[in-house]
Formats: C-alpha cells, structure tokens, sequence
C-alpha cells in the first residue's frame, strides 16, 4: 500500500513576458481629444458671445437708470434743480449749487461721468433728440414737463434695451413700448 504524498503540488509559474512600460498618450488619442475640443468650442463660441451681450446690455441699462434716480434724488434732496446729461458714450448727473429760490452759482457732479462705451462696450441713444436731457426740480419732477415718455435705447450688437422715463421724471418698469 502506497502512502499518499502530503506535498502539495508546485504551481505552475508560467514565463511572464515582460513589455516594455508605455507612458503617455498615441498621437491618434490626442488628435481625437483636440478635434473634440474644438467641436465643443465651436458650438458654445456663439452662444457665449450673445450672453455676454446681452449681459453688457443689462448692466448698462441698470447704470442708466440708477444715473436718473440718482438726479431725482438729488434734487430733491439739495431742493435744487438737477440735470441727466445723456450721449452716446455714457451719462452725467449734475445739480445746481447754491442757495434754494436763488440764481445758480454753479453745478456739483453727482455722478459720472459713467462711460457706458468703456465700462459696457453699450452704446446709449435718446429716441428723441431733445431728450438727450432730463432736469428735475426741486421737487423730483421733470421741469419743463416732458410731452411723452422718454425713450433711451442702450445697444451692444444685436441685443437691445430701453429704459423709460414718465413725463413726471420716473422710470417705467420693464417693458416700455418700442
């Protein structure tokens, strides 16, 4: 009788054939990774374009509108008359100096002038002529009485803007008619 071996049987080490180590990526890799890049950019470049207008829009029509209450609140403040310059290139908002009931000695700059060009790549444009000023009284109002509502037109490319002003000196709220 045969006593049954208490060894285990060896493993069987197979030769591993070692490769030499490969770092990095196959230009066929990087070609393929570029040309998807590009793809994405090419599709988001045009959106990404009109949000930054029309936040550039958005940003100088809020500076236009605060210039105006600005205005008002000076003058009503001082009890003097206050004056919005508005061109093209950007705003400015002065108040006459001196005492309330006498003659001006001279005008204080409240703000600006905001370059709306610079600072926002806007430009601003009064639908009417005549309107490329607003004074205010003493009281806030518009003086003289503005027949209509203001129309200013802030523009960057294609997007468009306007902010309103009553015949009483304030602004309307979104949505003006064209």
């Amino acid at each position: 009788m045969s006593v049954p071996s208490r060894r285990r049987p060896r493993p069987v080490v197979r030769a591993v054939r070692r490769t030499r180590g490969r770092f990095g990526f196959s230009m066929v890799e990087l070609l393929l990774t570029i040309a998807v890049a590009g793809l994405m950019l090419v599709i988001a470049a045009p959106r990404a374009r009109a949000f930054r207008e029309a936040s550039s829009v958005r940003g100088a029509r809020q500076e236009l509108a605060t210039a105006i209450e600005a205005a008002r609140a000076a003058a009503m403040q001082r009890s003097r008359p206050a004056r919005v310059r508005i061109a093209t290139a950007g705003v400015l908002v002065t108040v006459d100096t001196g005492a309330p009931g006498a003659p001006s000695t001279g005008r204080y700059t409240v703000l600006g002038p905001l370059r709306l060009d610079s600072a926002f790549s806007a430009t601003v444009t009064a639908a009417f002529p005549a309107d490329s000023v607003i004074a205010y009284d003493a009281r806030g109002l518009a003086s003289p009485r503005i027949g209509h509502v203001a129309r200013y037109v802030v523009a960057r490319g294609a997007h468009r803007d306007s902010v309103c002003v009553t015949n009483l000196g304030m602004i309307l709220p979104r949505g003006c008619a064209p």
